[in-house]
């Protein structure tokens, strides 16, 4: 998630952000995206990237800015921006924020879309997307016995599981 990606339509940028929200964009995520740096220290075991779309999509109470999309386009992650200045991170496998053709419009209208609640801020997102990535590679790929932050982190939100 550290490079643009070649599949993003608009890349995580202040720019593209200012251009969809105007200067609503919530402060942690104008921070996050101020610092290259922070943008680096973010894995995806799904080969995930940030890509705000081509449009701001209304829902009751505020909008949503489409953010992340996993690289087989299966789960599609939001930023709701209510209009009275509270935030939310929401996960979809509905990709809203972009215009659909005719094929994707005429599937998506015989599917049941839910949006999940994921966290109440942007850092909060950032901070369990790391801590999720973290163990992946710790527990999976480098085969090493979690840390005690590590366990910590699934004792308090659980071990990871199908929706369904």
């Amino acid at each position: 998630m550290a490079a643009a990606s070649e599949d993003a339509i608009a890349d995580l940028s202040s720019l593209a952000m200012t251009a969809l929200v105007g200067d609503s964009g919530p402060r942690d995520l104008v921070d996050f995206i101020a610092s290259p740096d922070l943008r680096r220290r973010l894995p995806s075991a799904t080969d995930a990237y940030f890509d705000l779309g081509e449009e701001v999509r209304a829902v009751d109470g505020g909008r949503l800015l489409h953010l992340i999309s996993d690289s087989q386009w299966a789960m599609h992650w939001s930023v709701y921006i209510g209009d009275d200045g509270q935030t939310a991170i929401v996960a979809s496998d509905y990709p809203v924020g972009f215009r659909l053709d005719q094929d994707d419009m005429e599937y998506w209208s015989g599917v049941s879309s839910h949006y999940f609640l994921c966290a109440l801020t942007f850092g909060e997102f950032a901070w369990r997307w790391w801590m999720d990535n973290e163990i992946f590679y710790h527990s999976t790929v480098d085969k090493l016995p979690l840390t005690r932050a590590q366990q910590n982190y699934l004792d308090e939100y659980g071990e990871p599981r199908s929706l369904e």
